[in-house]
C-alpha cells in the first residue's frame, strides 16, 4: 500500500486540451501532388531528358539540404536536441517531419530556418549549376515547405508554448 502511494505521488500526468484541428482535405493533397506533376511536365518540355534527371536529382539534393539544415538547427536550438525527426512520404508531409509531438514555437523556428537557409544554399550554387537543376531544386524546396508554412500560418494566433501533432490527414494543436 505504501509503495503504491509513493508511486502515485511521483507520477507525472500531462493533460492537453485540444484547441484547434486542421483537417487536410483530399483535394488539397491531390492538388499538391498535381503541382509536382506539372513541374515534371515543365521540365520535360523545356529540357527533355535533362529535365527529368534534374527533377529527380533536385528532389534528392533538396532532401540532403533539408536534413543538413535541420541538424544544424538542432545544434543551435537546445530544445530540439531531444526531438527525433523522420523521413516520410505521406502527402502533404513529404520529407523530414517530427516523429512525435513538437512545440509550436520550435516547429516554426525550424521551418523558418529551413526556408531561408535553404533558399540561400540554393542561391550560392546558382552560377555553377544548370538552369534546369536550379529550377528543380527551388521548386522542390518550396513544394516541400509550403504545406508546413501554411500550417504555421494557420496556427499563428495560438500560444507558442502549445504542442503540435502532425498526423496523416490532420494537424492538431494542443495547449497544456
Amino acid at each position: 500500500m505504501r509503495q503504491t502511494l509513493s508511486d502515485q505521488q511521483n507520477a507525472t500526468v500531462y493533460q492537453y486540451q485540444l484547441v484547434k484541428r486542421k483537417i487536410i482535405r483530399p483535394e488539397l493533397i491531390q492538388s499538391h501532388l498535381l503541382i509536382a506533376g506539372i513541374l515534371l511536365a515543365f521540365q520535360m518540355l523545356m529540357y527533355e531528358m535533362d529535365g527529368l534527371f534534374a527533377w529527380l536529382f533536385g528532389f534528392v539534393i533538396i532532401q540532403i539540404v533539408h536534413i543538413v539544415i535541420i541538424l544544424l538547427t538542432f545544434i543551435r536550438v537546445d530544445e530540439a536536441a531531444d526531438r527525433k525527426w523522420i523521413w516520410r512520404i505521406n502527402p502533404p508531409w513529404i520529407g523530414f517531419k517530427p516523429a512525435n509531438d513538437i512545440k509550436l514555437s520550435l516547429f516554426r523556428k525550424v521551418h523558418r530556418h529551413l526556408f531561408w537557409i535553404g533558399l540561400c544554399a540554393v542561391a550560392i550554387f546558382y552560377p555553377w549549376v544548370k538552369s534546369s537543376l536550379i529550377i528543380s531544386v527551388v521548386s522542390w524546396h518550396l513544394w516541400l515547405l509550403i504545406p508546413r508554412l501554411m500550417l504555421s500560418f494557420s496556427f499563428r494566433k495560438e500560444d507558442k508554448d502549445g504542442i503540435l501533432r502532425l498526423q496523416f490527414k490532420e494537424a492538431s494543436y494542443y495547449r497544456r
